[in-house]
Formats: C-alpha cells, sequence, structure tokens
C-alpha cells in the first residue's frame, strides 16, 4: 500500500524532552517541536496533581507564550479546585479558576508555583516560536 500523502500532519510521537537545569530530561506529559508540527510552534500539555514549583527563575523570551489551566475531568474543563501563582512582569497573579495567560514577547514571567492542587488539573504551554531560548532577568 503506498504511504499517505497527508500522514506527516498527524503526530504520534508526542512524548519529547526539554531542558531542565541544563539537562535534558523526558518531559512527563506531551511535548511537540516545531519540526514535528511543520510550523513555528510549540506544545506542552501535563496533568498536574501535587503542589511544587514548576519554574522558580523569572525569564523572558523573545517570542510570546500561552500558558492554559484547565480542570483536567474530560466533562467539565471549569471543574477546577487549585491555586497557582504565576508572576507576570514580577507581579504575582492567583490562577483559582480556568485561564489562559497570554504573555507577550519580552515580558518576565515566573515563578510558577502550583500551591494547592485538590483536583488535578490540565496545563498547556504554547510557545510560538521554532527556537527556544529565554534569558534571566530579576524582577
Amino acid at each position: 500500500m503506498a504511504a499517505s500523502k497527508y500522514a506527516k500532519h498527524v503526530i504520534k510521537d508526542l512524548r519529547g524532552k526539554v531542558m531542565m537545569d541544563g539537562k535534558e530530561v523526558e518531559f512527563d506529559g506531551v511535548f511537540v517541536k516545531p519540526e514535528q508540527l511543520g510550523t513555528k510552534c510549540q506544545l506542552l500539555y501535563s496533568i498536574q496533581d501535587k503542589a511544587k514549583v514548576d519554574e522558580a527563575t523569572p525569564h523572558i523570551h523573545d517570542f510570546p507564550i500561552v500558558m492554559c489551566f484547565f480542570g483536567a475531568n474530560p466533562k467539565n474543563v471549569f471543574d477546577f479546585d487549585a491555586e497557582i501563582e504565576f508572576y507576570v512582569g514580577g507581579e504575582k497573579q492567583v490562577i483559582t479558576t480556568p485561564a489562559i495567560v497570554s504573555v507577550p514577547s519580552g515580558l518576565s514571567h515566573c515563578p510558577l508555583i502550583f500551591k494547592r492542587v485538590s483536583k488535578p488539573f490540565a496545563w498547556m504551554e504554547i510557545m510560538l516560536t521554532d527556537k527556544y531560548s529565554r534569558r534571566e532577568v530579576e524582577n
């Protein structure tokens, strides 16, 4: 059977490695790179089920990112019971409902702290770039 003309548009290899503390580690969730998507975009998706500091260091990117937080109940994404602290421009934003945070290019962000997680939630980060880079900043 001949290969499908459009099969390349169906991405099935959804696990990837990310850089953490200067080391490449397996991401516990979905990580899709620009070369897989065929566009200037990267996507991370995971289910969070415990309190933790995910990203502690304030930094900036030369590209926009979109951070999405939704309840993990597939029948009701508004079923959300968590408290997230996300610093944007040095200001603490407290998220206690499903939310989307738009971080324009050059705006400092983080720490990202999953303060309380009473029910699992979905976290998706969309980075509009084909080359990941960041610069640490002081807020």
